[in-house]
């Protein structure tokens, strides 16, 4: 529920910005946590700063790093949760699409597209091993502007890529059975997509 709180943030922190055009995926990040560190403040929680890790490594030897990781495990038994979904542990990658013009002709819209299955690709193949494919997993992905501006939602030949329209869905998503399976829960358009 922390996580879930601290994305409910992000809309109220965005607008609040002077220029979200000047956003990078670094500044995401930084808000989304201090959005993380308000939760953790408001249900009086030691040492918050400690709980959070940014750019830490999958594995030791392997030199892949996640965007955000949770450690709540001072707090938080999983077992006591177990039946709100809840983990002790996150792991979170976010992407930031914004500033539409200061990329103009530099990055494609299936190469953006891509970049979002590569960091669901790292979060199921990085995170699972021994101990780790319990942990929770999330993909947050913030739009400035909407969707179809950003992502190739077909191919040249126009076939549809249900993948990407799936990932930008509103609502309940049943059909990824992969993603299912391995326990992502997907953040688009500052929308919960539920397993």
């Amino acid at each position: 529920m922390i996580v879930e709180s601290a994305f409910l943030k992000i809309p109220e922190i965005l607008l609040s910005h002077e220029e979200p055009d000047l956003l990078y995926e670094a500044n995401i990040t930084n808000l989304f946590t201090n959005g993380i560190i308000l939760e953790l403040n408001a249900r009086n929680i030691d040492n918050p700063m400690r709980k959070i890790y940014m750019e830490k490594r999958y594995k030791a030897k392997v030199n892949a790093r996640c965007d955000i990781y949770l450690d709540f495990t001072s707090f938080m038994n999983d077992d006591d949760f177990l039946g709100y979904s809840m983990k002790s542990k996150s792991w979170i990658e976010a992407k930031y699409f914004g500033g539409f013009n200061r990329n103009s002709g530099h990055e494609t819209k299936s190469e953006n597209a891509g970049s979002i299955m590569y960091d669901i690709f790292r979060l199921i193949k990085l995170t699972d091993d021994e101990g780790n494919n319990s942990d929770a997993k999330y993909s947050l992905n913030v739009f400035n502007d909407v969707t179809t501006k950003y992502l190739a939602f077909s191919r040249q030949d126009r076939v549809e890529r249900q993948w990407v329209k799936a990932l930008t869905t509103h609502g309940i998503i049943t059909y990824i059975s992969i993603l299912m399976k391995n326990q992502i829960v997907l953040r688009n358009n500052l929308k919960v997509l539920n397993q």
